[in-house]
């Protein structure tokens, strides 16, 4: 066999913009979409509230919404990481409402960013400019800079919002029904809310997703869509073989099953025991994750 390389289509295309938030070394990339898939007294909701615990001491997130039927009974779990007002029942517009809480935040941070311009030519113009209008002395006054006041983020750090929703108990409900939006926002998870201007190296607010769930395939569940665009998959052990079988299918032709089943094996072998399958992992030897913090590299 001969080869011979032709000079054509040797353009390059710029990168694109990953959209990602600032995380720590070990942890996952974020905005990501998670399902955590565990029986009934798994440990689903404490291993969800670990995640939510180093997301704090991270800064991972700027606010954090849930929708669910049950938070008053979770609250030991997740009570600390998230309002009651940003809470929702599982309804046909609850994703929809989170949609628009997120677009909020952008508006305010695009009209943040605006307000800073303006002030910072406020500033120039104090300084060099000999004649001053009565319009600039009133719009200066109003916005209250004369005062002292600056411009201020509602967030610690100027920076696009972060958020991550997270669906608790919602199987067979109308939040996970067809029109609900919940396949947009699972396969435009990283481009939701796009931003006017780059920033911090992301075009886009985002949204990360959490999805809690005791079965991986039912009629009336997760959809296969969805299921396809995960970025993680956290499995505590399935007595069920049908799942199992069901969740191996549509791993193989992204994961090596033999490494999988392996990890798997291994990382279910003990009570509350799970495997976080990490599709696009910060390191190769990260992709098989136990507990959360134990890297299983298979050779």
């Amino acid at each position: 066999m001969k080869v011979k390389k032709l000079s054509v289509y040797n353009q390059l295309p710029k990168e694109g913009v990953e959209n990602q938030y600032p995380t720590s070394k070990d942890t996952f990339k974020q905005p990501a979409l998670h399902m955590i898939i565990g029986q009934r007294t798994s440990g689903k909701s404490f291993l969800a509230s670990r995640t939510l615990a180093q997301a704090k001491a991270d800064k991972t997130f700027n606010i954090i919404y849930m929708i669910t039927p049950s938070f008053n009974s979770n609250k030991a779990y997740f009570g600390e990481y998230v309002d009651e007002e940003n809470v929702f029942e599982p309804t046909k517009d609850s994703i929809q409402k989170v949609i628009a809480r997120v677009e909020q935040d952008k508006d305010d941070w695009e009209r943040f960013l605006s307000e800073k311009k303006e002030y910072e030519k406020y500033k120039r113009d104090m300084a060099t400019k000999q004649f001053i209008s009565d319009n600039e002395l009133l719009n200066w006054y109003e916005h209250g800079w004369m005062d002292g006041r600056r411009p201020t983020w509602k967030y610690e750090k100027e920076e696009p919002p972060k958020s991550l929703l997270i669906l608790d108990d919602v199987l067979s409900s109308e939040a996970i029904s067809k029109s609900s939006g919940l396949i947009k926002v699972a396969t435009l998870n990283r481009h939701i809310c796009p931003l006017k201007e780059v920033h911090s190296g992301r075009s886009a607010c985002g949204l990360a997703v959490m999805i809690l769930s005791q079965t991986y395939r039912m009629q009336g569940g997760i959809g296969r869509a969805l299921r396809e665009n995960v970025s993680l998959l956290t499995l505590f052990e399935n007595r069920q073989e049908k799942q199992l079988n069901a969740i191996k299918e549509e791993l193989a032709n992204v994961v090596p099953m033999e490494k999988f089943e392996k990890a798997y094996s291994y990382a279910t072998g003990e009570k509350y025991g799970n495997l976080t399958v990490d599709f696009n992992p910060k390191d190769q030897d990260k992709q098989f994750i136990k507990n959360l913090n134990e890297a299983i590299i298979i050779d």
